[in-house]
């Protein structure tokens, strides 16, 4: 199905809305899928079991096959000011494991890591499904937002910990989205096809961008 500029409007608009820097409107064969991308998923992510996460969502030869029924996809990316040292960015999953002695780089992790859930909990999430709704009153009727990493609908309210149901029923069935990298997604390659190279980590004293993908049948 095409997008037309009308629909494309409404939907850049409202994303803006809701928090977006940017919104473009990618063919979804251009989107890189790779097998080995939920190897760092299973190893080396701490919201590894996550409900939006392997193994609650298709695998990635399944979302393969899933994402050829598609032709359109929006690309999001969100606003952030969520400023990270390098120090912080190349430790961030050791640090969460093992938090630092310096008390002021204990400080500044745990402020980027309240950040990220916030950010998500309050603006990613509630946004991206926004679009997906709109999309849907549009036309576009299976159209699927993703989120970008684990879910914090269950981020408790001072953002220090997310109390997800585990292994037990989830506690916002209707209100989870798959995240991008437990499908397989690459969003560097991606982001490399278009030209518009992913920012290189380390992070040095600088905001990742996130980004959400909206799939447009």
């Amino acid at each position: 199905m095409m997008i037309n500029a009308d629909n494309y409007r409404l939907l850049e608009e409202k994303a803006k809305a809701l928090g977006a820097k940017a919104v473009r409107l990618i063919p979804a064969e251009t989107i890189v899928v790779e097998n080995r991308t939920i190897l760092k998923c299973i190893f080396g992510c701490n919201g590894y079991g996550s409900r939006v996460c392997p193994p609650y969502i298709p695998g990635v030869d399944e979302f393969k096959k899933m994402l050829a029924d598609y032709d359109w996809a929006l690309l999001v990316e969100w606003k952030s000011e969520n400023v990270f040292s390098r120090e912080v960015s190349e430790n961030f999953i050791k640090f969460s494991v093992e938090p630092p002695e310096s008390e002021e780089t204990k400080n500044r992790f745990f402020e980027n890591l309240k950040t990220v859930m916030k950010d998500r909990k309050e603006t990613i999430q509630p946004g991206v499904l926004e679009i997906e709704k709109l999309a849907w009153t549009l036309g576009y009727n299976t159209a699927l937002a993703t989120f970008p990493g684990m879910c914090t609908w269950c981020a408790t309210s001072d953002y220090s910990d997310v109390k997800c149901a585990g292994s037990g029923p989830c506690h916002h069935p209707t209100l989870r989205r798959p995240c991008l990298m437990g499908l397989g997604v690459r969003m560097d390659k991606t982001l490399e096809k278009l030209g518009t190279p992913l920012q290189n980590f380390p992070m040095d004293d600088t905001a990742p961008s996130p980004y959400t993908l909206v799939l447009l049948d």
